[in-house]
């Protein structure tokens, strides 16, 4: 029994020391601010400016203290829109640092390249500190990052038609094929960025569901997108797809729909367009009604799909959407 409770003493002692140990231990978050990538120190600004500054790294001041030997920190970065808190984060890195007690200045490089972002935007910066026997900490910091002027971007013209007719073309029934064509011109691109074209197809009797201004899209049937593949000219895109069998206004005879093009460059700059057609159906009825909402979606062709084409020479001064072919 004696040698039981010398024991027990002594491990109780163990775990009482241990949690002594924890008890002294802290973590400090000293300093926390983005700094350009070209300056020999660090600098603490809250705006940079494109092209005089390219990247940004994130510094993380930490003060860590009551232990011996090293210990593992764990740094997480987010970055948001400053104008929208509540928004998605549009950045996040993890590191991960063996340290002794002391101050330490952690890096998290290249967050930002200034020139991927158009004109002026605020950004929300926010860190979490975590050090294994202390409560998490964090801390926020907010800047401004000026970037290029947006590209000049003009949609010519979008088109949909029926490709066995050719263009100009509006009568579709249930399940009909039909092409949609854009006509793009791009310039003044300082930043050499090349743009995502995407086209957004959809029923307007389903626009409350699915418009293309919604901040979340429920499938990617009745969308797809690709990379330009240039940064400035005029360009001709073409796209087919299918329309749907089944609607929510079953009853009617005719269904509008639409075929979005949209120029998407990052935030702060996208342009966008429509074409509007019909779809006739003459056997309307419960049999064309169906409640889940994918089975109306018109289907378009993956973006590798896509024919691209770089037009030679400038935009015509005609309405001829064919020239120099």
């Amino acid at each position: 029994m004696q040698r039981w409770l010398a024991v027990m003493t002594a491990a109780g002692l163990t775990l009482a020391a241990g949690a002594a140990q924890a008890q002294d231990r802290s973590l400090e978050i000293t300093e926390f601010y983005v700094y350009p990538d070209n300056t020999a120190s660090f600098n603490k600004l809250d705006g940079y400016r494109w092209p005089d500054v390219q990247e940004l790294n994130a510094l993380v001041r930490v003060m860590l203290g009551g232990f011996s030997g090293e210990e593992r920190l764990d740094l997480f970065l987010a970055i948001q829109d400053a104008d929208e808190p509540d928004g998605p984060v549009i950045g996040k890195s993890k590191l991960k640092f063996y340290l002794p007690a002391g101050e330490h200045d952690c890096v998290f490089p290249e967050i930002i390249n200034t020139g991927d972002y158009f004109g002026e935007r605020s950004y929300k910066l926010t860190v979490e500190a975590a050090l294994k026997g202390v409560k998490p900490l964090y801390d926020e910091f907010y800047f401004s990052v000026t970037g290029p002027d947006p590209p000049a971007v003009d949609i010519l013209d979008v088109d949909i038609f029926n490709p066995e007719v050719g263009a100009n073309t509006g009568y579709y029934s249930p399940g009909d094929e039909f092409a949609v064509e854009a006509l793009i011109e791009i310039e003044d691109n300082d930043s050499d960025i090349q743009p995502t074209i995407i086209f957004f197809a959809m029923m307007e009797e389903d626009a409350h569901l699915i418009d293309p201004e919604l901040s979340y899209q429920p499938y990617d049937r009745h969308w797809a997108s690709r990379p330009l593949g240039d940064t400035e000219g005029v360009f001709e895109i073409r796209a087919y797809g299918h329309l749907p069998y089944f609607f929510y206004d079953s009853y009617a005879f005719s269904h509008d729909f639409r075929v979005y093009a949209i120029v998407d460059f990052g935030p702060g700059a996208v342009t966008s367009d429509y074409a509007r057609s019909e779809l006739w159906d003459y056997n309307a009825g419960e049999q064309r009604y169906s409640e889940e909402l994918i089975d109306r979606l018109i289907e378009l062709d993956r973006g590798h799909l896509w024919s691209v084409r770089r037009m030679r020479g400038a935009k015509p001064e005609s309405d001829d959407r064919f020239w120099d072919r």
